[in-house]
């Protein structure tokens, strides 16, 4: 009975270090979920980049195309490419699409 009462106290010390230290590997905010974010937040920034990036591209683009710096060739360009029209002394050259 002696025997049983000395490991008591560490049985019951050690059960319950195995269960915090369960948790903190394996629980909602433990390692492996931070771990897990920290792979979401670097995929949202790359995204982020790539969007940020595609926005760039579409504002010089618009910015082209505004009152103030207006370039009558880029208009012509994007009329005809949005219409599919030419003129008939045109020469067409077909590339292909990917």
């Amino acid at each position: 009975m002696f025997r049983f009462r000395s490991l008591l106290t560490p049985v019951a010390f050690a059960v319950v270090f195995a269960y915090f230290g369960y948790h903190l590997m394996n629980g909602d905010r433990g390692v492996l979920a931070l771990l897990q974010l920290r792979q979401e937040v670097a995929r949202a920034e790359a995204t982020l980049a790539e969007t940020k990036a595609t926005r760039d591209i579409w504002e010089r683009r618009v910015a082209v195309l505004r009152t103030q710096s207006l370039e009558p060739d880029m208009l012509e360009e994007r009329a005809r490419a949005l219409l599919h029209v030419a003129w008939p002394d045109d020469i067409i050259v077909f590339t292909p699409t990917r």
